[in-house]
């Protein structure tokens, strides 16, 4: 919990963490939007106050005005064994601009809402994400009531680990009924000192199925493909869950 607090004390305070204040507002009106992701599993015997905190949290984060979009899913599948995903939560909010995010933290971070919040939950993943392609991304694309969204961080193994094998992949998910689109995105980590930076070769994507059957009825199929080992052969999995959007 420590590391969210120090993070979002040190993009609102960018000239003590070493970024020039002005020059990041005026790279901020260029940037694309910022989408924050939060996977997070309640602390036992929590779940039910982790599901009231974060919800009173949420009220209080919908009122700064750098806050575009909130949403949050519920995974049904990850890799990691013996996981309680009843648990879990994926939490993702668009923010205006990095300045904009940072100016939100200071308000929230002496706030009840956020303090009760946190003391509620383990983290799994923390991540900020930006467009790989700069192009926006519409985050109501993937809220709508019966979809499957996949949520994946994979660091490469090799510098072309993001290049010609991911489009043959990628390309090969058209074929697939169900499947209607994927982005990626460039990620953002927390380093020791709590700053976010870019991480090395590594990206996020979204997947998106139409339904729950018809991801099932892809998936073991895809996983045993040429297009799909030659890809994922580069790869380290760092997170992975697919989900259902949830309210």
């Amino acid at each position: 919990m420590k590391y969210f607090f120090i993070a979002f004390a040190c993009w609102a305070l960018l000239t003590s963490c070493g970024t020039n204040k002005s020059t990041n507002t005026s790279n901020s009106k260029k940037m694309n939007t910022l989408f924050e992701i939060a996977i997070n599993q309640s602390k036992e015997g929590q779940h039910q106050n982790f599901l009231d905190t974060r919800a009173k949290f949420v009220e209080v984060l919908g009122k700064e005005k750098a806050t575009l979009n909130e949403g949050k899913w519920q995974p049904f599948f990850t890799v990691i064994p013996d996981l309680n995903l009843e648990q879990v939560l994926i939490g993702m909010t668009e923010w205006n601009s990095m300045q904009g995010f940072g100016e939100a933290a200071t308000r929230l971070m002496p706030q009840k809402e956020a303090k009760d919040y946190f003391a509620s939950f383990n983290p799994l993943a923390y991540v900020v994400l930006e467009t790989l392609d700069g192009k926006p991304f519409d985050m109501e694309s993937i809220k709508k009531e019966g979809l499957v969204v996949e949520f994946a961080i994979r660091k490469g193994k090799t510098d072309d680990a993001f290049g010609e094998n991911r489009e043959v992949f990628f390309n090969s998910l058209k074929s697939y009924d169900g499947y209607k689109f994927a982005r990626e995105f460039k990620v953002h980590k927390l380093n020791e000192q709590g700053v976010p930076s870019l991480a090395e070769n590594t990206q996020a994507v979204i997947i998106v199925w139409e339904n729950p059957l018809k991801f099932q009825a892809a998936a073991q199929p895809i996983f045993g493909t040429k297009e799909y080992q030659n890809f994922a052969a580069n790869l380290d999995v760092e997170t992975y869950f697919a989900s259902s959007p949830t309210k």
